[in-house]
């Protein structure tokens, strides 16, 4: 009976769980480099039993998994999936550079098919502007997780290739979803939340720009960042909005896009005192600090609602 509870439960993991993973994965590689090197491991391996759980939900659940990604919402967000893939192979290539480049390029190359898919479905066969929302830039950004956390894995050509699809795809999809905000905006239910993600594909593509492009062209670098600063302006002026709602796994759009945000301001920091503007280079590093202790509460508040609702579903089991 017990073993059957558990498997019940598993298909009741929420799609959002897994960009709530890439967020915490992300966060954690943040505080490695001060010193906190259990927080990445202890956040690593917690992500991976999660993934673990989630390959269970795939194979016992299989037509629960194909109904999420029926929904154009859900099938953006299961690019989580692969992302984390992408970060947990970034950290087993620091003890075993074979497996952990097998696991990155696993996730490489299921977010490419999982791209194809999402593109024919939802823009060749048929796009619906109700379920165009930010959510996508997962899908269509998110590969550049990739060129994110790839440079270890010494594949110039593809990161260069990835990179400049990444800066197309941002150049197509962020004005159409600015237009698409202002002229239909969401104002309430979960996809509220996926407001913040407009923060994570210009954090992406600088991050990304400033990784495999060996001479950066400043202009791109400076136009990046100002979106960058932009988005995060307009995410921190939502906070109170957002928090205004009780928690659902929706929150989980609040998670990735801050992490990733701290990284393009420390990229952005490096890259503008390397240039010898040490002054707007320290004042920028000064803003990844306020990320990182903002971003900290934020995805700390989102993971201990997800746990909480993990216990309460097993209490219910156990007075059922």
């Amino acid at each position: 009976m017990p073993q059957k509870s558990l498997k019940a439960k598993l298909a009741n993991l929420p799609v959002p769980i897994l960009p709530t993973l890439v967020g915490a994965a992300t966060l954690s590689n943040m505080w490695a480099p001060l010193g906190f090197t259990w927080i990445r491991h202890l956040t690593m391996w917690a992500c991976a039993i999660v993934m673990l759980c989630y390959v269970g939900k795939m194979i016992c659940h299989f037509k629960t998994v194909k109904a999420e990604y029926s929904n154009t919402v859900p099938a953006s967000l299961y690019a989580g999936f692969t992302m984390i893939t992408m970060i947990l192979g970034s950290y087993v290539f620091d003890f075993s550079p074979v497996i952990g480049k097998a696991i990155w390029a696993l996730g490489l190359g299921l977010h490419a098919l999982h791209l194809i898919v999402f593109i024919y479905r939802n823009v060749i066969k048929g796009f619906n502007k109700d379920t165009f929302v930010p959510s996508w830039f997962v899908t269509f950004n998110g590969i550049m997780v990739s060129t994110v956390v790839g440079v270890p894995m010494n594949e110039p050509a593809i990161g260069k290739f990835i990179v400049y699809y990444g800066l197309v795809a941002l150049a197509i999809l962020l004005p159409l979803m600015v237009v698409r905000l202002i002229k239909y905006p969401i104002t309430t239910g979960p996809l509220f939340m996926t407001k913040a993600i407009i923060l994570a594909p210009t954090s992406l593509c600088l991050v990304s720009y400033l990784n495999f492009i060996t001479e950066p062209n400043v202009w791109i670098v400076y136009s990046l960042y100002a979106i960058v600063f932009v988005s995060l302006l307009y995410v921190v002026m939502n906070l109170p909005k957002f928090f205004s709602f009780t928690f659902h796994p929706g929150f989980a759009g609040l998670t990735f896009p801050m992490a990733i945000g701290i990284v393009a301001s420390n990229k952005m920091s490096a890259f503008l005192i390397n240039a010898g503007h040490e002054a707007f280079g320290n004042a920028v590093k000064q803003i990844a600090g306020l990320q990182l202790y903002v971003t900290t509460a934020i995805v700390a508040f989102v993971v201990f609602n997800f746990f909480m609702m993990l216990v309460k579903s097993f209490k219910t089991n156990e007075s059922a």
